[in-house]
């Protein structure tokens, strides 16, 4: 996916993949930020990443939610596609609102085919607004799954068009 073929931005929206269990990783006491991905997690991403691959071809930035299983997810896209810079920004955290997650892709001045690498219900919630200017979540962002949403001028609601939306296992058999 070129910026020749498609002008504009197109966002990769993808879930982090499987982590280790919410409520046994609760008792050890550390914060749920730091909850990492589960081998399966990594072997399955990084299969998924080199279909990834092969649908896009590269990307020109990859941002990533500060959370550990979000971070990992991040650094193994960023590797199948040959860009080995992960940006850490904390509007992709947990509990991240559309409108600041817009504004702040607005501010970076983002272009080309940008990956976001986030956590669940935010980046259904994400999708819907960028695509239909309401919240409801209108698809289903599986552990792993990356949806493409294009924006022919700004990130904003309902100017998005969502190209295609793929579950992991999708992605691994390409």
């Amino acid at each position: 996916m070129s910026n020749d073929q498609n002008p504009g931005l197109t966002l990769i929206i993808v879930r982090h993949s499987q982590a280790e269990d919410a409520e046994r990783f609760a008792q050890t006491g550390r914060p749920d930020c730091e909850r990492p991905l589960t081998e399966q997690g990594i072997k399955r991403m990084n299969r998924a990443a080199k279909g990834l691959r092969k649908l896009l071809g590269g990307a020109d930035r990859v941002l990533t939610s500060p959370c550990a299983r979000a971070e990992h997810t991040a650094r193994i896209l960023a590797r199948a596609l040959d860009d080995g810079a992960v940006e850490s920004i904390e509007v992709l955290a947990p509990g991240a609102e559309p409108e600041t997650v817009a504004q702040a892709l607005t501010d970076a001045s983002v272009q080309g085919v940008v990956l976001l690498v986030g956590h669940e219900p935010d980046l259904s919630r994400l999708i819907a607004w960028l695509c239909t200017g309401r919240k409801t979540p209108m698809v289903d962002m599986k552990k792993g799954a990356a949806c493409a949403v294009h924006f022919d001028a700004a990130v904003d609601k309902g100017r998005g068009t969502i190209l295609w939306l793929m579950t992991q296992a999708q992605l691994r058999k390409l």
